[in-house]
């Protein structure tokens, strides 16, 4: 048996690769561009076929999504038009039987599994802020210290008071969520600041980590005694923005001319049905 002649091989050579030419009516089939990879922040397997079903009522794409579930437990959700996807993105964060879902462009050359999804884009808001430091430039330096800056709410300012700022922080998962932080008032005196998260999902007491109860959590269980105390609650919740509703009076004015609305709540010989 005659063996190959091996001279002059290179170690090296297996670290060779070959380079290819992409079609590009290839990529205009399938337009990763409209594509975005998602996964759940929970300790626990999700229904797939009822959450697809949920998600897409949630977003009511009016061009459809298809929705498929990777081996590695991750989703791809491929939508026909590039103004659904935006929709989503930007609606965010969603959740399913209140598990957060963490959502992603996909990015031409990249592999789905190589995306990394740490990241949450959400709406906070920054309670008992004194009222001259109602400005962007507090808002952005506040969502720095709680994420990193992504959007602040000029549509809150809609009154000469406001009960809070509102600003959009992107968010890393596996760190404990931000509570409070202290900012200096015109007469030079330090006061606390209140953080409330929108649509905030599972949440753990005890670390402050989004994704998972207290009875599951590592730091609880490494406590040689669990005595009860909890650094973290449900007042980190933001209550659901009230969407409006009939008008309180017709001769209360609101500061740029239209009725007030009245929010919700029984008015004395009537009812909200």
């Amino acid at each position: 048996m005659e063996h190959p002649n091996l001279e002059g091989l290179s170690l090296n050579e297996e670290e060779e690769g070959f380079r290819f030419e992409f079609d590009e009516e290839e990529d205009e089939q399938v337009d990763l561009r409209w594509c975005l990879v998602g996964r759940f922040i929970c300790e626990r397997a999700i229904h797939f076929n009822s959450m697809k079903i949920r998600m897409a009522d949630l977003w009511k794409p009016l061009r459809g999504v298809t929705i498929k579930e990777t081996k590695t437990g991750k989703f791809l959700c491929h939508f026909a038009h590039p103004i659904d996807m935006e929709e989503v993105l930007n609606g965010g964060p969603w959740t399913f039987d209140n598990n957060m879902l963490i959502l992603e462009q996909v990015q031409l050359g990249m592999q789905i599994e190589q995306i990394p999804l740490y990241y949450v884009n959400m709406w906070v808001r920054i309670h008992d802020l004194p009222m001259r430091l109602m400005k962007e430039r507090v808002g952005t330096s506040l969502a720095n210290y709680i994420g990193s800056f992504v959007e602040y709410d000029k549509n809150n300012n809609f009154t000469f008071w406001r009960e809070y700022m509102r600003i959009r922080v992107r968010i890393d998962v596996r760190l404990p969520l931000k509570k409070y932080s202290k900012v200096m008032n015109k007469e030079g005196k330090w006061c606390t600041v209140k953080f409330k998260y929108e649509k905030l999902g599972i949440f753990c007491f005890v670390c402050g980590v989004m994704g998972h109860a207290e009875n599951k959590c590592e730091v609880r269980f490494s406590m040689e005694q669990d005595d009860g105390t909890r650094g973290w609650s449900a007042d980190l919740r933001a209550d659901p923005r009230s969407r409006g509703g009939r008008p309180a009076s017709r001769w209360l004015r609101e500061e740029g001319g239209g009725p007030v609305k009245q929010s919700g709540g029984d008015v004395a010989g009537h009812s909200n049905s």
